[in-house]
């Protein structure tokens, strides 16, 4: 695989490293509004997101932890002694330092086991990172939707108004009925409803993207940016391998294995004993003073049923989270597969309303119009027409919000950002 393609993997990690330390600058209240602009907002802000990375930092502190020795101990004797104090009274003072020692390896098992579960913790942290990005795209392009349907609102009320107003000046002279001018104007009052209804949709979507950014529900949003054109990123072979080898859930599964694998590894250890050292200095008050040391170990044999249960445990999980693992092979080979499906249905649905529907609607509308003015068509069929391009540039726009969230859908599949760039 060509290096190129691995450019958004490793962009995608730096902006995710980086995010944290650096504040993404505020997000403009007017005018364009990029998504890219957005996104980064997102990473500094969404409290999900930092919660995730907090929980990863913890993760890290830990294995040191874990493979580190206990804590010596410190013990002070007395023996023969009349009364407490003073203690030089006692005919024997001892003073002890002890120190437990694992057999070797037990802590460095512990240490990789420990480790495994950070990996674990900074796979859950991107793929946080993943489902909370694609909702702040998703929750974007609903957005821009609403914007999208403003705008085609706002121009059939302007046609609603000039028909209704030639509908009234044809009825002024004796060209047209009555009927026409109410129906002209009930499909104006029709359409100026729909906009009312469509802005406080827009509110709603605005809403929802500025909790995904951590913002106050009334904080003012500038305008979506237009969607550029609608390449496809594959094949489905590409895909699949991108998704092998960055998906978070696919890294999570693997390091639940190997984890699982090193915890198989210490429950073999477990039937090895472990050591306690003690070097003690001894203070006498008939007779010389000394030196002495001792060393313990446990007995593991004794008790040789509890280790057989600690190993059969550990097998079990090992083959549980070897399932798992195959589990979320297949899981993410079919979400690759369903977004891509999903993907191709919208670019073909866009290109097919763009290149077509649109067009022939915009051309019928216009010859209705005309044959109208001519006197050779009825007004209810032109409010047909009228009503026949609203709804062909409202599905055109829908297919354009739909295959930039079916995109989105296909990133987190694949587990990273793909370029927007046309097949070769």
């Amino acid at each position: 695989m060509r290096l190129h393609r691995h450019i958004p993997f490793i962009a995608t990690a730096i902006a995710a490293l980086a995010c944290p330390l650096a504040r993404a600058e505020e997000l403009p209240a007017s005018g364009p509004l990029p998504l890219g602009d957005v996104v980064a907002y997102a990473r500094a802000h969404n409290p999900e997101l930092e919660a995730a990375r907090q929980r990863q930092a913890a993760a890290r502190a830990v294995p040191a932890q874990a493979a580190a020795w206990d804590d010596p101990t410190l013990a002070a004797e007395s023996w023969n002694s009349p009364r407490a104090v003073p203690y030089d009274a006692a005919e024997n003072n001892i003073l002890k330092l002890s120190q437990r020692l694992p057999f070797p390896g037990k802590l460095g098992l512990k240490g990789r086991m420990a480790a495994r579960d950070a990996d674990m913790a900074a796979a859950d942290a991107r793929m946080t990172e993943l489902t909370v990005l694609e909702s702040v795209k998703q929750a974007y392009w609903d957005l821009w939707l609403t914007d999208r349907h403003l705008a085609v609102y706002t121009r059939d009320l302007e046609l609603a108004r000039e028909l209704a107003a030639g509908a009234a000046g044809r009825y002024a002279v004796g060209t047209g009925g009555q009927p026409d001018v109410l129906r002209a104007e009930v499909e104006r009052t029709h359409i100026a409803t729909r906009l009312v209804t469509t802005r406080l949709e827009r509110e709603r979507a605005a809403a929802r993207l500025n909790e995904l950014l951590s913002r106050g529900p009334e904080e003012p949003l500038g305008t979506p940016v237009d969607p550029g054109p609608a390449h496809l990123p594959g094949p489905l072979d590409r895909l699949l391998a991108l998704a092998r080898e960055h998906h978070p859930e696919l890294a999570v599964r693997g390091a639940a294995v190997a984890r699982e694998q090193d915890d198989v590894a210490l429950a073999r250890r477990s039937y090895l004993p472990d050591f306690d050292l003690t070097f003690e200095r001894f203070y006498n008050r008939v007779g010389r003073d000394g030196y002495g040391a001792m060393i313990a170990m446990t007995l593991p044999l004794p008790f040789k049923y509890r280790r057989d249960a600690a190993l059969d445990e550990a097998h079990a999980r090992l083959a549980s989270e070897e399932a798992m693992r195959r589990r979320a092979e297949d899981r993410t080979a079919a979400a690759v597969k369903r977004a891509l499906a999903a993907l191709e249905a919208a670019a073909a649905e866009r290109e097919l309303l763009a290149g077509t529907h649109l067009p022939q609607a915009e051309q019928s509308f216009a010859a209705s119009r005309e044959a109208y003015v001519a006197g050779n068509l009825d007004f209810t069929a032109l409010v047909d027409s009228l009503r026949t391009i609203e709804s062909t540039h409202l599905e055109h726009h829908e297919a354009a919000a739909a295959f930039e969230k079916a995109y989105a859908s296909l990133e987190t599949a694949v587990g990273g950002e793909l370029p927007r760039e046309e097949r070769p």
